[in-house]
């Protein structure tokens, strides 16, 4: 089964939801709270999240969408990205990754 990858406020998660990226929370440079992707969460650890003033958690969730919806949506972020991107250099190596960087996270 194919997933996807969410990013949701904290008010938003709920038991069971797993994530799909490590959630590693730090207080002045150190970390206090961490948390492996994959990790099924539980109220227990949205609590613990919440209290350490956690705001937003990266979750996966089932991709229903087909071959070519994903590559329909692809294409229209691709497209606005050109759009922000259009006065800018995009050869400059600074840019060309943050481009690269805003696509693979509007893909997922």
């Amino acid at each position: 089964m194919k997933t996807r990858l969410r990013y949701i406020a904290l008010s938003e998660a709920e038991e069971e939801m797993v994530l799909g990226a490590p959630l590693t929370i730090a207080e002045h440079g150190v970390t206090n709270f961490s948390l492996p992707a994959g990790h099924v969460l539980t109220e227990q650890n949205i609590r613990q999240i919440a209290l350490r003033h956690g705001e937003f958690v990266c979750i996966a969730v089932a991709d229903t969408r087909s071959d070519a919806e994903c590559a329909e949506a692809l294409a229209q972020a691709q497209a606005r990205l050109d759009v922000i991107f259009s006065l800018v250099d995009r050869h400059r190596p600074a840019i060309a990754g943050l481009y690269k960087a805003v696509l693979a996270y509007r893909s997922i």
